[in-house]
């Protein structure tokens, strides 16, 4: 969570790499990176401002928590840099009405070649979306920390301090199943820590840090982070941008999840990361490890969340086809494995439109739609929601479709298809619908064909304009 190990953390776990007591504000502050919260984050190598969608949100962008859909508790022990350092990190989330979403979380950090020293967090944090709207895709959120640390056997006393974040997240659907993230967190908005020993009080400098996740589809995406450090401490040495990047691929079926990453370092070389994680309905597992330099050893991460729901996933749509025609947007959707829903609802406005309507009243019991009427040339913002009962729940992120006439080139092929067929030479009218298809991939006409075609038992096909 925000809960950031900044505060004795670089100071005691790197002491003689750094010798940061020259400068206390660095000795007592390491944002993310080696030291970064949460498995799958960290199997990203911290990468995870934009994509914040779990309950470690709060350390890395508490706007994502206005993602979790349910109560979610998770747990995490880390060991680092050859056991030097451990980790145990626990967060818990919960959706309020309104959408207003909560999290608190503990972060404890300690030191074992320095008896009795360790660092403490505690962090409360808050989420909404801000529109306010059906189509919710701009999140804020924000932390407040206490932070407390006791240097044990190494003689400096204990450091207190409180810290609060900020942070927005915004999410595009694109064309395609694709969609592109964008977050921005300012964390130690206004942080100060107090040594007790002396009563010096030390300001921890803030760090903007900007990031993007871009998903190629439901399963696979890219983020990177660039943490800016907003301070001109000398021992950053003109340093004071990072950049964290990571890739991510679910397997069968959403459960499996494989992932890399890379962060560079202010002084070292830069570090590379794996992680993998297994989920099933309530619970998930994952590990993480991550490599540093000789002198510093490798980390180890694991984590294990519980929903609090439990039971069968929820039946959130996703779309996995959409094609477009003169005048016409196909949907075809699925929920995941093990969900059931009684029906859906499908919504849509254009961007000249503030607010969604249904596309059609009745509820639809199949998981595909056909929308006619549409405007060529108009930017359509569709989304899907299941019903479980009589109840609408769950929905699907926006999707973003344009209708159109099929282009002049795929319109030959697609002619010379129908052509084809309706003089019932098949593998000539395959060659033809396929070449349609190179031209306009997109198509639904081409698409429709192609199925007809490709289908033993057909329904056969009528040439517009002539009827059966």
């Amino acid at each position: 969570m925000k809960t950031n190990y900044r505060l004795v953390l670089s100071l005691l776990l790197l002491t003689g790499i750094f010798f940061l007591w020259v400068s206390p504000s660095w000795a007592l502050f390491n944002r993310g990176g080696e030291l970064g919260v949460g498995t799958r984050a960290m199997g990203l190598a911290g990468a995870f401002v934009a994509v914040a969608d779990d309950p470690t949100a709060s350390y890395w962008n508490p706007a994502g928590l206005a993602q979790l859909p349910q109560p979610e508790i998770l747990g995490t022990y880390g060991s680092y840099f050859n056991d030097k350092d451990r980790n145990v990190y626990f967060s818990f989330e919960m959706p309020l009405k309104k959408d207003i979403h909560i999290g608190i979380s503990t972060n404890n950090l300690f030191y074992t070649d320095i008896p009795g020293s360790h660092e403490d967090q505690y962090t409360a944090s808050l989420a909404m979306p801000l529109d306010f709207q059906s189509d919710h895709r701009f999140f804020a959120g924000l932390n407040v920390r206490y932070l407390f640390a006791d240097t044990g056997s190494a003689g400096q006393g204990t450091i207190e301090g409180v810290a609060v974040d900020l942070g927005v997240l915004f999410k595009q659907p694109l064309d395609k199943d694709m969609q592109l993230n964008a977050g921005l967190v300012l964390t130690d908005l206004t942080t100060n820590i107090r040594f007790d020993q002396t009563g010096v009080e030390q300001g921890i400098p803030s760090v903007l840090t900007p990031g993007v996740a871009f998903y190629f589809d439901p399963n696979t995406l890219l983020a990177v982070d660039v943490p800016w450090t907003l301070d001109n401490d000398v021992l950053l040495n003109e340093q004071n941008v990072r950049i964290r990047s990571g890739l991510e691929h679910w397997f069968l079926d959403g459960r499996l999840g494989l992932r890399g990453g890379f962060t560079s370092f202010l002084t070292l070389p830069g570090d590379f990361s794996l992680g993998a994680s297994y989920r099933n309905q309530q619970w998930s597992v994952e590990y993480a490890f991550m490599t540093h330099s000789d002198n510093l050893g490798n980390s180890h991460r694991l984590s294990v969340a519980w929903d609090f729901e439990g039971g069968p996933p929820q039946p959130k749509p996703f779309i996995v086809e959409s094609y477009v025609g003169d005048q016409k947007i196909y949907l075809k959707w699925d929920i995941p494995q093990g969900s059931h829903a009684d029906g859906y609802y499908v919504y849509l406005r254009t961007d000249a439109d503030t607010d969604y309507r249904r596309a059609k009243q009745q509820t639809l019991t199949g998981n595909y739609c056909l929308l006619r009427g549409a405007q060529n040339g108009v930017r359509y913002h569709i989304f899907i929601r299941s019903v479980v009962g009589t109840e609408e729940k769950y929905r699907c992120d926006d999707w973003v479709t344009e209708p159109r006439p099929m282009s002049d080139d795929a319109r030959h092929f697609y002619d010379a298809g129908l052509q084809s067929f309706n003089a019932n030479d098949l593998p000539a009218a395959l060659f033809s619908a396929r070449k349609a298809e190179e031209v306009d991939p997109n198509n639904y006409e081409i698409k429709d064909l192609l199925r007809k075609l490709e289908t033993t038992h057909h329904e056969g096909l009528v040439p517009e304009g002539e009827s059966k």
